[in-house]
């Protein structure tokens, strides 16, 4: 008599080990010591966040059996559930390097103005961890103290650990030459000052290293968000394209925005989003009966110009007290050569009327100093740190440099990257003259300014996020108003078919 065969089955060890925070606990943890956060925190967020995937991926797949251009949606939704505890370090951690990269150079700057005065980096990190505007040294200071404190570590030991986690990034070329300089006896000063120099040409590398990817990137966006919507509207010929077909490309566009950001240097900017509330009217507006489709479509876009107008307001101010840094500093060396010291040289200075009012607010007080620029702020502080150090000379002068590269830089990738303003202009109108060459066989798909305008928004939000690193850049978005709002009472039928 056969025996019965035995089914397999499913423990709930085996559930258990297919756990993506098990499966994934040690690229987790290896996230987490570079970044610095809780484990606990990064299991809190995925428990959230299936909360809001869970039902998405049934709403999804409910969704693809009536609608099949959700199909190829469902694996990609299913993916993104079980791989979420990875890619939220992941990105953390990405987005931490580009924090780090930013700071490395000014913790080299105070590093080596400290070795001037026979000061370690460990008083530095101690030093600048309780500028608020800096987020590494915490983050290294933390780990460096629990491994001496708690693992009974040398702070070389310590460092050496934390310069394999920085292998690299720029904070992992300064651990590394100054692990060198005091194992080989180097001259530490002399060593930190190579040091700096070098980050600060590493710095430059990383901007012109993003013109070339965002130059890419832009080819990418034109096709996708120009050429694609062209040859759709150019298939309703001999094919029944849907609106649905017709604007699925924007769904593309987040994917767009976190590639840019995630690629490109961090501006730093502290903006403060007071009317981001009007967006909720946007779809007020567009469902107003009784109005015409290409008011409403104008109106929404008014509503985003407006926002856009605050966004810019704080923008310029920052650029503002950012371009006046250079000549602030000249003139507070100026100002020691004749016996004044830094605190007392800050009030003396003149520079453009918004930013005196800025500096004489916050120069008896530099720890409150809250501006747009993270990078005023923080030079601001850095000057008093430097006043203590009784060199502040020779560490004035390297300040000087360095904000001097680091603005430069900024400038010119700025310049750089004007030609974007150009193609947010061009699509409106290229969309226009395609609809207007297709004649009525195209509009009867649906309205050209349905088309046109979201089109147009999420090429100007790309693109100002990509050459001016805001979402909604004032002057490119008011320009876009300008164009909509001509083109949309020109009929595009005027054009020959």
């Amino acid at each position: 008599m056969l025996s019965k065969v035995k089914k397999p089955q499913l423990s709930k060890k085996t559930f258990s080990d297919l756990n993506p925070l098990k499966v994934f606990d040690s690229k987790i943890k290896k996230a987490i010591e570079y970044y610095g956060d809780d484990i606990n925190e990064v299991h809190r967020k995925y428990k959230q966040s299936l909360k809001f995937l869970l039902p998405a991926l049934i709403a999804v797949s409910i969704l693809s059996i009536k609608i099949h251009y959700f199909l190829f949606s469902v694996p990609a939704l299913a993916l993104i559930t079980y791989t979420f505890p990875y890619l939220y370090v992941w990105s953390k951690m990405e987005e931490h390097k580009k924090v780090v990269n930013n700071e490395a150079p000014f913790v080299a700057l105070i590093a080596y103005i400290d070795s001037i005065v026979d000061k370690g980096l460990n008083y530095t990190l101690k030093e600048l961890s309780e500028i608020k505007e800096l987020k590494v040294p915490k983050v290294e200071l933390t780990f460096l103290t629990k491994m001496t404190l708690y693992m009974g570590m040398s702070f070389g030991k310590a460092l050496e650990r934390r310069n394999n986690i920085h292998t690299g990034d720029m904070l992992g070329k300064l651990y590394s030459n100054y692990l060198a300089s005091i194992e080989l006896g180097f001259t530490l000063q002399d060593r930190l000052k190579d040091t700096l120099d070098d980050l600060l040409n590493d710095l430059k590398d990383m901007y012109r290293n993003y013109v070339n990817k965002a130059t890419e990137m832009t080819e990418l966006v034109f096709s996708v968000l120009l050429l694609l919507p062209i040859v759709l509207i150019g298939f309703s010929f001999t094919f029944k394209v849907s609106a649905i077909e017709l604007l699925s490309p924007l769904a593309i566009t987040p994917a767009f925005i976190y590639l840019i950001s995630s690629s490109q240097p961090s501006f730093d900017y502290i903006l403060k989003y007071k009317y981001t509330f009007l967006l909720a009217l946007i779809p007020v507006v567009l469902f107003i009966p009784f109005i015409s489709l290409t008011i409403r479509l104008l109106v929404a876009t008014g509503i985003i110009v407006a926002i856009s107008y605050f966004i810019y307001s704080q923008i310029k101010l920052a650029n503002e007290l950012e371009n006046s840094l250079p000549t602030m500093i000249k003139e507070i060396a100026e100002y020691l050569k004749i016996g004044y010291t830094i605190p007392t040289a800050i009030p003396k200075i003149k520079l453009s009327k918004n930013v005196n009012k800025i500096v004489e607010k916050y120069s008896r007080n530099p720890e409150a100093v809250n501006t747009p620029s993270k990078l005023f702020n923080l030079t601001f502080k850095l000057l008093f740190i430097i006043s203590k150090t009784g060199y502040s000379s020779v560490a004035l002068q390297e300040l000087g440099n360095a904000i001097y590269e680091i603005t430069y830089n900024k400038r010119s990738l700025v310049k750089q990257l004007q030609l974007f303003d150009i193609l947010t202009i061009m699509t409106p109108f290229m969309l226009w003259i395609t609809f207007g060459m297709l004649g009525k066989i195209a509009s009867t798909v649906i309205p050209p300014m349905a088309v046109i305008t979201p089109y147009s928004i999420a090429t100007a939000i790309i693109f100002s996020k990509a050459s001016r690193f805001t979402l909604l850049y004032f002057p490119t978005m008011l320009i876009l108003f300008v164009v909509l709002a001509v083109i949309a009472f020109i009929p595009p039928s005027i054009l020959p078919s």
